[in-house]
């Protein structure tokens, strides 16, 4: 165990590094391209990003695991099967998402650009189909390394391409094109590190099996996923593209902040996993994972906002209310580090194969999102609407987040929170320093408290011996 605790700190250290490290570029340009083209064109795209990123996970249907999970006697014909099955599905949604809109779109989305803005996005689904293979593969062999280098990457051919249209003029377009950027490089990266290539290769029963597991799994995310239709769906038809621009700036910027989250997720996978069939030390990875997700999000955060309040308004211009943006940003983060401790438990429950727990909590949580979301966005003040979307998001979190819990003690066991709750809650409420005359950070006390100092000197402990062991040539 104490190899796998190496294993997934140091891969989950390598990659959380790499991307700060890219985060800089990343932030860099999404100032230039986001301050250039608007709230408005923003908005736009961000609605048709999340329909994109709703399909994707449509299109994902659980295969990715289901690959990572394989038994190595059957890896590569299971890989050539995912590989085809894929592409002929990702080519038949796009389809069907385009005549969908076409025909429904005009209805109710009353913007007369969603529908070419879709079509430029939304056919590169067969792209994202092609990735998910070599992904898979790269990440069945703990390859962190190189993951976290294709990602910095494509974030970087992403602004090479946006940033001179964006100034160029081009306004939502800008996006389209670093988009298609980044997709490209992800794609080519991804096979030319896996050395995967594909062979026919079709078997009824194989496909049978890894979709009747797949879509286990993929029911509950594509519940839990139908919350990115809703900024198309509803904040955008209720509240304009403009409330839709701010909330997606606010989420842009949350997914820079959260730069450890997809890196220690993705490890976390990978280790329950292989010890699958060990109660105890599965409880202790849902111990360890969430802690350091909720400290860099937290502390990044803090720091962040406490910055941006004074220095992000002159640099964005008149075109931003960016003080409206930290604002819903605040609200994000807040869920954020309670999701943190709960989003690794779905995982714990994907793995034990007790899919449906999660399923039902995503039924919850889509539900509860979507009718407080209608009620809250409508109540909002004029032009504070993002704000009202973020707090039902939040609102809506909180039932789907103890249902899992229930469903950790039945399957696997009661879970450890120890001070990662607490932790949650402080630097939660933190963030809002610059909202309320700074004193929310009063709250940071509780990093001073012995049961605080402890965990934080053993979390410390944990990352110095992995150095140690480095550093000797391990």
């Amino acid at each position: 165990m104490r190899d796998l605790r190496k294993r997934a700190v140091e891969g989950s250290l390598y990659m959380s590094l790499r991307r700060a490290l890219s985060i800089v570029l990343s932030a860099a340009g999404m100032l230039y391209v986001t301050r250039v083209v608007g709230p408005e064109n923003y908005g736009l795209f961000a609605s048709v990003v999340g329909v994109y990123t709703f399909l994707t996970q449509v299109l994902g249907m659980g295969i990715r695991l289901y690959l990572v999970r394989c038994e190595e006697e059957r890896l590569i014909e299971t890989v050539h099967q995912a590989f085809w099955w894929l592409l002929g599905f990702s080519c038949l949604l796009t389809t069907t998402a385009l005549c969908a809109t076409g025909i429904l779109g005009h209805l109710w989305i009353a913007e007369a650009q969603f529908l070419p803005v879709a079509s430029a996005v939304w056919t590169g689904l067969p792209m994202f189909a092609a990735t998910i293979v070599s992904q898979a593969l790269l990440e069945r062999a703990l390859r962190y390394r190189r993951m976290a280098f294709i990602d910095m990457s494509a974030q970087v051919a992403s602004y090479v391409v946006g940033i001179p249209m964006a100034l160029g003029g081009y306004g939502v377009w800008a996006l389209v094109g670093s988009f298609w950027a980044a997709l490209l490089t992800n794609l080519l990266a991804s096979y030319a590190s896996s050395r995967y290539a594909p062979r026919w290769g079709w078997n009824w029963e194989r496909l049978r099996d890894m979709l009747r597991y797949g879509f286990s799994q993929a029911l509950s995310e594509w519940l839990y996923y139908a919350k990115n239709l809703a900024p198309a769906l509803v904040l955008l038809p209720i509240a304009g593209k403009e409330a839709v621009g701010y909330f997606a700036l606010a989420e842009r910027l949350l997914n820079l902040l959260n730069f450890a989250q997809a890196s220690i997720r993705g490890v976390t996978t990978s280790v329950l996993a292989r010890v699958q069939n060990e109660p105890a030390k599965m409880l202790q990875v849902l111990y360890i994972s969430p802690q350091a997700q909720i400290l860099s999000l937290g502390g990044v955060s803090l720091l962040f906002v406490l910055g941006a309040w004074h220095l992000l308004p002159p640099l964005f211009g008149h075109q931003w209310d960016i003080r409206l943006t930290l604002i819903t940003l605040a609200i994000l983060v807040a869920e954020q580090l309670l999701t943190a401790i709960f989003s690794s438990q779905a995982q714990a429950l994907y793995v034990v194969r007790q899919n449906h727990v999660v399923t039902k909590a995503a039924l919850l949580f889509v539900l509860n999102l979507y009718l407080s979301t209608a009620l809250l966005t409508r109540l909002a003040p004029l032009g504070y609407e993002a704000i009202g979307y973020a707090v039902a998001s939040f609102l809506a979190h909180l039932p789907n987040n103890i249902f899992l819990h229930r469903g950790i003690c039945r399957y696997i066991g009661r879970p450890r929170y120890g001070f990662n709750l607490v932790w949650a809650v402080a630097l939660g409420i933190t963030v809002c320093a610059p909202i309320a005359a700074y004193v929310p950070l009063l709250a940071l006390g509780v990093f001073l408290l012995p049961h605080s100092r402890r965990a934080l000197q053993e979390l410390f402990a944990e990352v110095r011996s992995l150095r140690a062991t480095q550093q000797g040539g391990t």
